[in-house]
């Protein structure tokens, strides 16, 4: 036996910086409109939920800055200096879409409508809240790209209420729709 690994809860990056840590960017997110996404958030939340059900999952997490941009047809300017994306997460269910994101990043009245049928959620409650979703029911299955997801996010989801599987918003990323099409070519 070569040795044994030990997790451990406390995030080491967060010991290595101490005080010194910056604070996360509160960039405001702005909408990217309709015109040059092609496809609208509620369409993409329907084809996402029916890529849930031929899984069986009832919760699709989304971790990745550019998913999370392109799901919610929103931009950012300042979180990531090379990349309009701002800092959050997102999660769909069978009756609720939710962002998790600082609040300061959504108060712009035009952001507030276009996020109208969206449930808005602290930041760091991703995983509390994927817990509780996980230990609401034994049928309840979380779909995850483990591959595009940290460590904290992966490891409150059991093993048996894994879907492991790239999320729906990658595919819809590569195929472009015609909107985006032309927005390539100006």
């Amino acid at each position: 036996q070569i040795g044994q690994l030990v997790t451990i809860e406390a995030n080491l990056v967060d010991e290595v910086w101490g005080e010194a840590r910056p604070p996360v960017p509160l960039s405001p997110f702005r909408v990217h409109p309709l015109e040059y996404a092609g496809k609208s958030l509620a369409d993409k939340v329907e084809e996402i939920r029916k890529e849930m059900e031929s899984k069986k999952a009832t919760m699709s997490v989304f971790c990745t800055l550019d998913d999370v941009a392109y799901l919610f047809n929103m931009r950012a300017k300042g979180d990531v200096d090379t990349c309009p994306v701002g800092i959050a997460y997102a999660t769909v269910t069978k009756d609720t879409v939710s962002l998790y994101c600082d609040e300061a990043k959504v108060s712009s009245p035009e952001v507030q409508d276009h996020l109208s049928e969206v449930t808005l959620k602290p930041y760091d409650s991703i995983t509390s809240d994927i817990a509780a979703h996980c230990e609401a029911s034994r049928k309840n299955r979380v779909w995850l790209d483990k591959g595009r997801a940290n460590f904290a996010i992966s490891n409150v989801i059991p093993p048996k209420s894994l879907v492991d599987a790239q999320n729906a918003v990658v595919p819809m990323k590569a195929c472009k729709n015609e909107a985006e099409l032309a927005g390539m070519r100006t």
